[in-house]
């Protein structure tokens, strides 16, 4: 019997354990049948464990990935940040489930011009001039940075909370692929 497995198999069958570990880690109410809980205690402790892990890893392991597992990697990540954050969890809490609420709360942290709704369509920019994330590489922009998929993915998951409706979202520039700040448009469905 062979036992032998190459490095591209290791790697793609130890993401896919560790993408079902980190979706049933995040999903309290579906392993405990019971509503689940804002980020707090074990749970966000557990997402923090999980973000410190796969942060690094990623960082290390992306030049062995293709692109659509790194994508994939990163998109969960910025979902998980998205239910772990305290402050995210705060806006889905404040906002009641109005969408129009979320968009104030979000303008009075990024500036109102910064965060606008025109019918089912929200333009919304960090106005920074680099990516407020620390647990991204630092490195010279390029045009396609996988990482802004993260934060596309981290928006999104807050928007389809609080909307109740699936929501699209486009990365319009970022200073990781070049522009000036990190501009998403954000299309409820």
């Amino acid at each position: 019997m062979n036992t032998a497995i190459d490095r591209k198999t290791f790697l793609k069958n130890s993401l896919s354990c560790a993408a079902g570990c980190l979706a049933l880690a995040t999903c309290p109410s579906v392993l405990h049948g019971a509503p689940a809980a804002p980020a707090a205690g074990p749970d966000a402790q557990t997402a923090t464990t999980i973000l410190d892990w796969l942060s690094p890893f990623i960082v290390r392991e992306e030049r062995n990935l293709s692109r659509a597992d790194l994508i994939k990697l990163l998109e969960e990540r910025g979902r998980l940040c998205c239910r772990s954050l305290d402050f995210r969890q705060k806006l889905v809490a404040e906002s009641q489930g109005d969408t129009d609420k979320l968009v104030a709360l979000m303008g009075r942290i990024v500036g109102a011009e910064n965060c606008r709704r025109e019918g089912d369509t929200i333009v919304l920019v960090y106005p920074m001039t680099k990516c407020g994330c620390g647990r991204t590489p630092q490195r010279a922009p390029a045009a396609d940075d996988p990482y802004c998929e993260c934060s596309k993915a981290n928006n999104q998951k807050l928007f389809e909370i609080v909307s109740g409706r699936p929501v699209r979202v486009e990365v319009l520039e970022s200073p990781r692929r070049g522009g000036s700040c990190c501009r998403f448009r954000i299309q409820l469905g």
